[in-house]
């Protein structure tokens, strides 16, 4: 996509943090530090829960979203918008890591993107419990809570990695280099920010991602010095059409580089 096809990303931004406000704030109705959400909860076919407090807050940035500035919608609880990529969309997950706020957790988090072109362009990233907003759009930089983010500063020696242990275990082995595990962070966008906040240098996901779980985080990732990749090393790509990726890393972008270089090279 050309950059005069892309929408004012300047404007776009101030709209994502005014709607992500209110959003937060229809979560937070049925949210219980550490109890049992008050809200409704619903299994969807596979095992996988998905509450009261998911359904209200998509049913309002799905009007709130496209009011404020019209593009697409593309949203984890309606299965009829993966309908492919679009000119540029909103990819929302009401609510990710439901589980962990249905149990009264802190690592769950409000997520919507902006892709254009097939790549993130803007995101913003809630963790309410927490009272924390990251947010960020192409060439404009990144914030938490309104303050500028800084570069990604890897902190040398042993690699401090959070995701799943098989997948960490795996790497580590592919590696041939021992990896330090850092604090679980069960919400997939939250975790992938854990080298923004400093408290890792290298976030795994295993495989079965969607669009929704990773546009916002990559774009804030992008604007810190920071990358998401696939591990294998194939281009990560966005259909907007429910397809799941393969496990991914995200670090400072020379670390995920060096890494990548290291697996399909086999050298260190």
């Amino acid at each position: 996509m050309t950059e005069s096809l892309l929408p004012d990303l300047p404007a776009l931004h101030r709209h994502l943090l005014a709607v992500i406000g209110e959003a937060t704030a229809i979560a937070l109705a049925d949210y219980r530090p550490g109890q049992r959400t008050s809200a409704e909860i619903i299994w969807k076919d596979g095992g996988s829960p998905v509450t009261g407090a998911d359904l209200a807050v998509d049913a309002f940035l799905a009007g709130a979203l496209p009011r404020g500035m019209p593009l697409a919608y593309h949203s984890e609880e309606r299965p009829d918008s993966w309908q492919g990529a679009a000119q540029a969309a909103y990819v929302v997950d009401p609510i990710d890591g439901t589980r962990d706020f249905m149990e009264g957790g802190q690592a769950w988090c409000i997520v919507v993107g902006v892709v254009a072109g097939g790549m993130p362009v803007a995101g913003v990233l809630a963790v309410p419990a927490r009272q924390e907003v990251f947010s960020a759009y192409r060439g404009g930089g990144a914030w938490l809570n309104g303050q500028p983010l800084g570069a990604i500063r890897p902190t040398g020696g042993r690699l401090r990695t959070t995701g799943p242990r098989s997948i960490l275990e795996l790497l580590s082995d592919q590696l041939r280099q021992p990896l330090e595990p850092a604090p679980a962070v069960p919400a997939l966008a939250h975790r992938l920010l854990a080298p923004v906040k400093g408290q890792a240098d290298l976030a795994l996901a295993r495989g079965g991602g969607h669009d929704w779980d990773i546009a916002a985080s990559h774009a804030i990732l992008a604007e810190c010095g920071g990358t998401l990749a696939r591990i294998d090393g194939r281009p990560l790509a966005y259909d907007l059409a429910g397809a799941t990726h393969p496990p991914l890393m995200a670090g400072h972008g020379m670390l995920v580089d060096k890494i990548r270089s290291t697996l399909l090279t086999g050298r260190a």
